[in-house]
């Protein structure tokens, strides 16, 4: 239980269970998976640290396993010292080195890497951690007499895990999340192609639970026109940027629209939030040849 008398953990099955994240998982916090199983294990380490240490008291941690390696993710993965982490070869280096983390976030020698390395170090407590283990597509996982098996699923990150407990029904969609917000494919390897193809084969794995790292955790039954609706997300961007593209517009007047966030929204956070998801619009609409740049500015062709 969180110190505000919330309810943090939501049982799934006997050995299945939800560690429900701070301001029901939004961002900066986001939602754990525990099983209770083999010795214990926590997947992501960004949920609630009291409950985490709790768990790792009472219950046993043997190994976290990470989705990905984004902030929100790893919060209290530093608090497990000694404790195996287990990551897929593709997401592990950004989990070992805080450059290769920025790299990964496209922010080395931009006017963002001091911001953000001082809010993934200080605020988020980076440290690096080696994976143990790494885990590969259709890899079966066992967690004592628990079984998963890995779906990695890239876009969101190039190797994001999914875990799939076919014998109880169960998929974790990590940072698949399904909420209103969209999709994040802003990362210097995210691709908008590859999301949609990665979120349509979650949806057609048809299992009965489906669980999220953000906002609600947890959705009963088929996903599959949710998953479409949370799509149709990415679409809706890239019109808003056509219609402002009528006219030629520059990276700074581009990300000052704020065609993500909305107005009100300042600072570093958001603009790299903005021009890391437009970017990825516009270079593909600079690659179709439906838009150009010229003098600095883009405009549809």
């Amino acid at each position: 239980m969180a110190g505000d008398g919330t309810e943090v953990i939501r049982r799934l099955t006997e050995k299945i269970w939800v560690v429900e994240g701070g301001k029901n998982g939004r961002y900066p916090f986001s939602h754990s998976l525990y099983v209770r199983d083999g010795g214990g294990f926590l997947i992501d380490a960004g949920s609630d640290r009291g409950e985490i240490e709790r768990l790792r008291k009472e219950e046993g941690v043997s190994a976290v396993v990470m989705t990905h390696y984004h902030e929100d993710h790893f919060t209290f993965l530093s608090t497990l010292p000694g404790i195996e982490m287990w990551a897929t070869a593709e997401d592990a280096p950004a989990l070992g080195s805080i450059d290769t983390l920025l790299s990964r976030y496209g922010l080395l020698e931009t006017e963002w890497e001091a911001f953000f390395r001082k809010l993934f170090l200080e605020k988020f407590l980076f440290r690096p951690t080696v994976a143990t283990r790494t885990v590969s597509d259709g890899e079966e996982l066992r967690f004592g007499k628990t079984r998963a098996v890995a779906v990695v699923a890239p876009g969101h990150t190039p190797g994001h895990l999914c875990l799939h407990f076919p014998d109880d029904g169960i998929l974790f969609l990590g940072d698949y999340d399904l909420s209103a917000f969209g999709p994040w494919y802003g990362d210097a390897p995210g691709d908008i192609g590859s999301f949609r193809r990665s979120a349509r084969r979650l949806a057609g794995i048809g299992a009965e639970t489906n669980v999220v790292s953000h906002e609600e955790p947890v959705r009963r039954g088929p996903i599959a026109a949710i998953v479409e609706e949370y799509l149709s997300v990415i679409d809706r961007r890239e019109e808003a940027l056509r219609e402002y593209l009528r006219e030629p517009r520059t990276r700074a007047e581009i990300i000052a629209r704020r065609l993500i966030y909305g107005p009100g929204r300042d600072g570093p956070w958001f603009d790299y939030g903005e021009w890391a998801l437009l970017s990825k619009h516009l270079d593909g609409m600079l690659a179709r040849g439906e838009a150009a740049l010229r003098g600095g500015a883009y405009v549809l062709r």
